[in-house]
């Protein structure tokens, strides 16, 4: 394959891989700039193959030039903006890279399956970017959870919800949010019974929970949701609740009847002043 070739392909996948990282980075970049970064590493490529400097090839030389690229081609203003670049511009290298390499690993080399490579690996990222950001923020945002009530305990994962405003309107605790099945072994038998009631009162509770000692335990919490103008949350007071280390003193459970995660990531919504 000829150099010029060479040089040509790598800048234009110098250019997709960095108007990439502004798309995902979220960093404006004017084109002139992203096509001179590309246009440096191209460069490199040619300097790879003519001159025979051992230093060139060493993986030093290679992440210094990465660092001149994000430079020429953002110009972050920080050290932190810097790093969320680098970091995106590496993923998605890295990314396009790898699915190149697993295209002509299955297909004869040719030109078709390098474009091929990187078509796949663009499609990925478009298609699934939300997904792996979404998880990054929710990993930062998971809690463990343990609720102990009665000598009976669990351990869960919770996730920090900032639109969770629930709180118990006698004492003004704050409500963790838990879905009913990831806490049944500590819950009385019949609790099933009063969640699929539509109407919850005290009358109903009294009529159902016969042990004595949950009776003191429950609680009523109101809240508002999507699609319902006003419904009533049933809840408890628990002995204890930790969250991560921290031991959480005047805080209510709140029972959700349905999954909280569809992935199953977590099964329970923290309040934000929880962790105060």
């Amino acid at each position: 394959m000829y150099l010029d070739v060479i040089f040509f392909e790598n800048l234009i996948i110098n250019y997709l891989i960095l108007s990439l990282t502004r798309k995902f980075s979220k960093k404006g970049s004017k084109p002139i700039k992203l096509f001179l970064g590309a246009l440096l590493g191209a460069c490199y490529v040619l300097i790879f193959f003519l001159l025979p400097y051992k230093m060139i090839h060493e993986v030093f030389a290679k992440i210094i030039l990465s660092l001149l690229i994000i430079y020429m081609a953002f110009t972050p203003k920080t050290l932190k903006e810097f790093l969320r670049i680098l970091a995106v511009f590496y993923l998605i290298s890295f990314a396009i890279g790898g699915t190149i390499f697993a295209v002509l690993y299955t297909a004869k080399f040719n030109l078709h399956s390098l474009w091929i490579g990187i078509l796949i690996a663009i499609l990925l990222f478009y298609t699934n970017w939300d997904y792996i950001v979404r998880k990054s923020k929710e990993e930062k945002m998971l809690y463990s959870i343990k609720i102990e009530i009665f000598q009976k305990q669990i351990e869960i994962k919770g996730l920090l919800d900032t639109g969770n405003r629930l709180y118990d309107p006698l004492t003004k605790s704050p409500v963790v949010v838990v879905e009913f099945l990831a806490m049944k072994n500590i819950l009385p038998d019949n609790m099933e019974i009063l969640l699929n009631e539509e109407k919850i009162d005290f009358n109903k509770i009294f009529e159902v929970l016969k042990e004595e000692r949950w009776l003191s335990r429950i609680r009523l919490i109101p809240f508002i949701s999507v699609g319902q103008s006003k419904g009533i949350m049933l809840g408890f007071k628990p002995d204890k609740l930790v969250v991560g280390e921290k031991e959480i003193r005047n805080v209510i459970v709140g029972v959700y009847k349905s999954q909280i995660d569809k992935y199953g990531n977590y099964a329970a919504l923290l309040a934000p002043e929880i962790l105060v």
